[in-house]
């Protein structure tokens, strides 16, 4: 399927496209259902099976310490859609959800994305791989949230402030809500869906003791086998590895 083929489909559906450049590559920007999405093509498209990798947040930034610009230039699509003002709440998940039913049925992407989860896209990508499990083929981490306990240290009037519509059915303790991905961590080891997690220990927004240090002994232990890259001396940024470094990317290949 041609670039053409794949702005005239979504034309066909009654989205007006519009076209700008994302590192070189061709960017494809529509209005789905009322939320900005956009798809970046690739330089070829000799890879019959549609890989796609998808930012489930931050789109915009570290882009080249993520793996999407490797893996555009191997054939693979890169997308994305902006939900944040739901956080991934149950209408986050139903929209994200429908972007992907668009993506897989009428684009004829793969029926498996890999999902990039930087920060509060690791809080996205939690959720959206419980409510899809079949919809994922691997997770790739980088300083996630998983918990609104101790998030930015901050007081419960920040907290509240910064997690947008959740602050309507914010327990005492998020300790133990089955909503947070920290209490998914086994179900997310059950469903066998990989994940390559990578964080600061020096990180103070995102503090990995009450986040990912707390979640990956939950996922081993429920048969989980994380690649885990601890990098001692970051903090929350910067995200993603150096740009020589294509370990993600060839994590997302081997999992496709």
């Amino acid at each position: 399927m041609s670039q053409v083929k794949i702005e005239e489909l979504i034309a066909s559906e009654g989205y007006t496209v519009t076209k700008d450049s994302f590192y070189g590559f061709e960017r494809l920007r529509f209005n789905f259902q009322g939320y900005n999405a956009w798809i970046v093509l690739p330089s070829d498209y000799t890879n019959e099976s549609r890989p796609w990798t998808w930012t489930m947040q931050w789109a915009e930034s570290f882009v080249p310490r993520t793996p999407a610009l490797h893996l555009l230039r191997q054939g693979w699509h890169h997308v994305t859609i902006d939900t944040f003002n739901h956080r991934m709440d149950e209408q986050g998940i139903k929209v994200s959800q429908a972007y992907y039913n668009f993506l897989t049925s009428r684009l004829s992407f793969n029926k498996r994305a890999c999902l990039i989860g930087m920060s509060w896209g690791g809080f996205f990508s939690t959720r959206f791989a419980i409510a899809n499990p079949k919809a994922v083929a691997a997770i790739y981490y980088d300083c996630p949230l998983l918990t609104f306990e101790n998030f930015r240290e901050g007081t419960r009037k920040t907290i509240l402030e910064a997690i947008g519509p959740w602050a309507e059915t914010a327990p005492e303790s998020w300790l133990d809500d089955p909503r947070m991905p920290l209490n998914m961590a086994e179900s997310l080891a059950k469903t066998e869906i990989p994940i390559y997690l990578v964080y600061g220990g020096a990180d103070r927004v995102v503090p990995p003791e009450n986040n990912c240090e707390a979640f990956i002994p939950r996922y081993q232990a429920a048969g989980g086998n994380p690649i885990v890259c601890k990098r001692n001396l970051f903090g929350h940024h910067p995200h993603g590895l150096e740009e020589s470094v294509q370990s993600i990317a060839i994590f997302f290949i081997q999992s496709i």
